[in-house]
């Protein structure tokens, strides 16, 4: 059975580096990829508006039973990247998360890791809210050997998937707080440290909260057409 994995990226920092590991699935048999665009057809696309890069997404998707996440610096801020792993639950992807910052660009240059845009994603049935991230994992393409283990992770991706009921998939969403689908342990770890911040706060000298940048967990309603 071919396996179409659709592969979502910041295609203007990151399309160097996803290239390669592209490349790596595509090597063997009955394996496809999608989601892949020249920058001249993509200039073209995005003249057309949002209307006509959600078609291109969802036209790209189609066939596809796994999303690989290609994780650089900036794409967990990316609006279309966010749009493509809630379309990919939507319709029942499996989703794999893959770290490629250290992956050369065309200049020969590495980069620093960005956050996992995984972590930013929740389900939820029953009362019971889960991140993206502690349902399908997340690998490093050098240290994690992506070329010889992309298969096994895509297929795991795939098992995962079929795990998450319909209601969950329905419910898909982004993270409202810090603590949403944490575990009662973790949830209770940052609401001590931000009694601790509030404490320092106002008992001692150090302004510890002006240093606090929140803009990160602000939500973005809609995408703009340079958000790819």
């Amino acid at each position: 059975m071919v396996r179409r994995v659709f592969f979502s990226f910041h295609y203007g920092r990151d399309v160097w580096r996803v290239n390669q590991v592209r490349n790596s699935w595509v090597a063997k048999e009955n394996r496809e990829a999608a989601g892949f665009i020249d920058a001249a057809e993509w200039e073209e696309v995005k003249r057309e508006g949002e209307d006509a890069i959600r078609e291109w997404i969802d036209d790209q998707m189609h066939g596809t039973s796994v999303t690989a996440v290609l994780i650089g610096n900036e794409t967990a801020d990316r609006d279309w990247v966010r749009y493509e792993i809630k379309k990919s639950i939507e319709r029942g992807n499996g989703i794999v998360g893959i770290k490629v910052h250290s992956l050369k660009d065309k200049e020969g240059s590495t980069d620093f890791s960005g956050s996992n845009p995984l972590k930013k994603f929740v389900v939820e049935q029953d009362g019971d809210v889960k991140t993206l991230s502690s349902i399908f994992p997340t690998y490093h393409w050098d240290r994690d050997s992506g070329r010889e283990n992309i298969g096994d992770w895509v297929e795991e991706a795939a098992q995962a998937s079929n795990q998450l009921s319909g209601v969950q998939r329905r419910s898909v969403r982004r993270r409202e707080s810090i603590s949403e689908g944490l575990n009662f342990d973790a949830g209770a770890a940052v609401v001590l440290l931000i009694i601790i911040a509030i404490l320092i706060d106002q008992y001692t000298d150090i302004d510890l909260l002006e240093n606090f940048d929140l803009s990160q967990f602000q939500q973005s309603e809609s995408p703009s057409f340079d958000d790819f």
